[in-house]
C-alpha cells in the first residue's frame, strides 16, 4: 500500500498563514456571527451562497468578488460563502478539490490540500466570509482558522467522529438532517455537540492524542428534506419545534433550499427561498439563515477535464448568479419592511 507523508496542520498554516488584518476579519465575521446565532444582532437573515462544490480557483474567486459586491448592496442579509472543497458521495464518483485538484483522477491530494488552502487564503483576503461542510475533521484542521461556519452533512450527522470533532470547534456548526429525512439525528448530533467530549485527535505536530472539548454552544441543526419530501414547511417546522421541546432545546436553524428540499429539481430552490421569507416574516420559528446552491452559469455539467464549460457545477445544479442576485435584493427589500414595522410597533 503506497503512502505519502503530508505536512503537519502547523507546517501548512505556517507556510501558508492569516495575516494580522486577515486575523481582524475573520474575529469580526465570527463575533458578528455569534450575535445573530444568540438573537443579540437582530434584523439579519445569513444567507450561504455557492457553488455544490468548486472545481476551479479562478471561477471560485470571481464568484466570491460578486458575493462581496453584492453584499455592499444589502441591509439586513450577511453573505456567507459556501466553500466545499470536499464532497461525501454516496456513489463512487469525484470527491471533490482537495482530494483531485487536477479533476483527472491523479488524486494529489498533497497539492489539493495546498491548493484549497491558498483558495480559502485568497477569498478571505477579498474579505468573504467562508462556510464548508467538514467531511473529514482530519482535513478540516488544516483550514480551520479560516472558516466562519461549519456544517455536518447528512451522511456523517450521526457519526460519533463528527459530534465529538463539532464540540471542539468555537465556531457555530450545523448538523442537517440524515438522507431520509430523520430530523431527531440531527438533534441529538447537536446536542452531542453542545456537551463537554473526549476523543482522540491529531495534534498541529501530527501527533495522536486525546483531546477534551468544552462543548462547542453554537451547534444547530440544517433542514435540507429528505429523498421523497420537503421539510421546510410550516408543518415540517411544527413537528421539529415539537422534537426539540422533547429534548429541551431550541436550537437555531438554517433552511438548505436545494436537496430534498428542491426536489433536486434546482430552480425549485428559488421557491423555497420565497417561501421561506414568508416564514421568517411570521417569527415563529428560530431559522437564522437560508442556503442556497449556486455558481456563475445554471445547471451542471458532466466531469471532462478536456471540454469544461465556465462557471457551471460539476457536481449539483445550481442557479445561476443573476437569479441568486435578485432574489437576495428582493429578499432584502421585503426585510426591510418587516424590520421598519418592527421597529415602529
Amino acid at each position: 500500500m503506497k503512502k505519502n507523508s503530508f505536512p503537519t496542520y502547523k507546517d501548512l498554516k505556517e507556510k501558508l498563514t492569516l495575516r494580522s488584518e486577515d486575523l481582524k476579519f475573520l474575529d469580526y465575521t465570527k463575533s458578528f456571527c455569534k450575535n445573530v446565532f444568540f438573537k443579540k444582532t437582530l434584523n439579519k437573515l445569513i444567507v450561504f451562497a455557492g457553488p455544490c462544490s468548486i472545481h476551479s480557483e479562478k471561477e471560485s474567486l470571481i464568484y466570491a468578488e460578486k458575493l462581496k459586491n453584492l453584499q455592499k448592496d444589502l441591509k439586513n442579509i450577511f453573505l456567507i460563502m459556501r466553500v466545499f472543497y470536499e464532497k461525501p458521495r454516496s456513489e463512487n464518483s469525484w470527491k471533490g478539490f482537495l482530494y483531485d485538484p487536477n479533476l483527472d483522477n491523479s488524486l494529489n491530494i498533497e497539492t489539493g490540500l495546498i491548493k484549497t488552502r491558498k483558495l480559502l487564503l485568497d477569498i478571505t483576503h477579498m474579505r468573504v466570509p467562508i462556510a464548508t461542510e467538514i467531511a473529514d475533521p482530519n482535513v478540516f484542521n488544516y483550514f480551520n482558522d479560516l472558516i466562519t461556519w461549519g456544517f455536518i452533512g447528512a451522511r456523517t450527522s450521526s457519526s460519533p467522529l463528527h459530534r465529538h470533532f463539532a464540540s471542539s470547534m468555537k465556531i457555530p456548526i450545523g448538523f442537517k438532517n440524515t438522507l431520509d429525512g430523520d430530523v431527531k439525528i440531527a438533534i441529538n448530533a447537536a446536542i452531542t455537540s453542545k456537551n463537554k467530549q473526549s476523543f482522540i485527535s491529531i495534534d498541529d505536530d501530527g501527533r495522536i492524542c486525546q483531546k477534551s472539548s468544552s462543548g462547542n454552544e453554537l451547534s444547530h441543526i440544517v433542514l435540507r428534506g429528505s429523498k421523497t419530501s420537503i421539510n421546510y414547511d410550516e408543518k415540517s417546522l411544527i413537528s421539529t419545534s415539537e422534537l426539540m421541546k422533547e429534548k429541551k432545546q431550541n436550537f437555531p436553524i438554517i433552511i438548505d433550499c436545494a436537496h430534498g428540499n428542491s426536489r433536486y429539481i434546482y430552480q425549485n430552490q428559488i421557491k423555497a427561498f420565497e417561501y421561506i421569507l414568508g416564514l421568517i416574516e411570521k417569527e415563529i420559528f428560530p431559522i437564522i439563515g437560508v442556503m442556497l446552491e449556486s455558481n456563475l452559469k445554471e445547471g451542471k455539467q458532466n466531469l471532462n477535464p478536456l471540454n469544461l464549460r465556465f462557471g457551471k457545477s460539476i457536481t449539483d445544479p445550481c442557479i445561476d448568479f443573476e437569479k441568486t442576485k435578485d432574489l437576495i435584493f428582493k429578499a432584502d427589500e421585503k426585510l426591510s419592511k418587516l424590520y421598519f414595522h418592527q421597529n415602529h410597533l
